[in-house]
């Protein structure tokens, strides 16, 4: 009976260890293959670093997320976004809480273009009246635009510097903020 219960032991850890060799082998072609693959995703990054400075790559991918061209109801872009970038905002009030706000998200990274006319059309929903500031290094406000409770309004700019800069209300300061990318 002992020589049948060990027969059976011995079995079952050879087929325990098969299967741990099988699951490494699998854990391990899996981290090789991934591995390859980003290897050749750091090495074409590294060849468009070559290419780019960090701070295009990061405005083109912030303005590919937040300028998208508007189309008309055929799926054809609108010729008017050719010379004036429109970008739309709302005030939203999340639990007593008071927010920037895009289709996409909250606060969001604005991207501007430099030398080009770049509208920004507030939304204020809320019974408070918001005031959106862009200032450079924490001190002189570059815009100042107020938006009173339940209107909206638009606000046109045309920098004429590139970088990134902060945005926030004057009002709400701590919860109404985000950053403004001012591409070439």
């Amino acid at each position: 009976m002992i020589c049948h219960s060990l027969n059976r032991t011995s079995k079952i850890a050879i087929i325990s260890g098969i299967v741990a060799v099988i699951l490494i082998s699998a854990a391990l072609t899996v981290h090789f293959r991934l591995s390859e693959t980003e290897k050749s995703e750091i090495a074409s990054g590294a060849e468009q670093n070559e290419k780019e400075s960090a701070s295009q790559v990061a405005n083109e991918i912030a303005n590919s997320l937040q300028n998208k061209p508007e189309s008309n109801e055929s799926g054809e872009q609108s010729e008017s976004m050719s010379n004036t970038s429109q970008i739309e905002i709302s005030v939203k009030e999340i639990d007593e809480v008071y927010r920037w706000s895009n289709s996409n998200e909250i606060n969001p990274t604005i991207t501007l273009t430099a030398n080009v006319d770049n509208a920004i059309q507030f939304t204020n929903p809320t019974d408070t009246k918001h005031a959106f500031i862009i200032e450079a290094n924490g001190t002189e406000p570059l815009a100042d635009f107020d938006i009173g409770p339940g209107s909206s309004g638009k606000l046109t700019l045309k920098p004429t510097t590139t970088g990134v800069f902060e945005y926030h209300c004057e009002y709400h300061p701590e919860t109404m903020k985000g950053i403004l990318n001012i591409k070439p």
